[in-house]
């Protein structure tokens, strides 16, 4: 695990200001749930042959499923996402609310939608129509069988469908980004065009933009050319 977001340097603009604000989130989280069961396991020897029964429930870490820069006209891959929690959100400018927004939305299911315009279009969203069989097999013909979907897709290992149906999310719908936190791990992740752009995962497989063949060689010649006038 790296305490760093590998890749962090190719999200700018209302990307890295959310991943900004979920570290921010996250790190106040950080050591909760293991102060309340290290309390647990102290009351436990304390107490024990005096209590039958004491349950402690662990307070539920942050996880979060964000997609920015969504086009309005493709809402018909998303189910709900409108109604209790969304309404005093739903409309408003996104870096406005951002903060409030993600706090009481830390313990909830579904995505966070943003338009295009900067503005929350969905709130507990559900993605629906995802088509996850073809990346996997476009990623196969790319990289071979590697043993597990989750590693296929650039996981360090296997993932659950909330990472999943964002990097597909992110597929499907061409410039967009995802954005996730993971409750079990507490990774961070971007993903853009079906690829982790960057994540807190070392393990990860963060993907690097191509060269452009033609330009690097243009590049060569004309250093070339700029030694033989010497």
């Amino acid at each position: 695990m790296n305490n760093g977001i590998l890749g962090k340097n190719k999200v700018k603009g209302i990307a890295l200001k959310t991943i900004e604000e979920i570290e921010k989130i996250k790190n106040s989280n950080s050591g909760l749930g293991s102060d309340v069961v290290y309390a647990a396991a102290s009351v436990s020897r304390v107490f024990g042959r005096y209590v039958d029964y004491v349950q402690f429930e662990t307070p539920k870490k942050p996880a979060y499923i964000i997609l920015l820069d969504y086009p309005e006209k493709k809402l018909q891959y998303l189910h709900g996402g409108i109604t209790g929690i969304a309404k005093k959100y739903v409309g408003k400018r996104f870096s406005v609310v951002m903060k409030d927004l993600l706090i009481e939305m830390g313990n909830c299911d579904g995505a966070v939608v943003v338009g295009e315009d900067g503005k929350v279009l969905r709130v507990g969203a559900q993605l629906t129509k995802l088509d996850t069989k073809k990346i996997l097999n476009e990623r196969k013909k790319e990289y071979g069988d590697l043993g597990s979907p989750g590693r296929l897709l650039g996981f360090s290992n296997d993932i659950g469908t909330r990472h999943t149906s964002a990097l597909v999310a992110s597929y499907q719908q061409e410039g967009i980004k995802v954005i996730t936190l993971s409750e079990e791990t507490g990774d961070l992740r971007v993903y853009e065009n079906g690829r982790i752009i960057a994540s807190s995962n070392e393990n990860d497989r963060i993907h690097e933009l191509k060269i452009n063949k033609r330009t690097t060689q243009t590049s060569f010649l004309g250093k070339l050319a700029a030694l033989s006038m010497f």
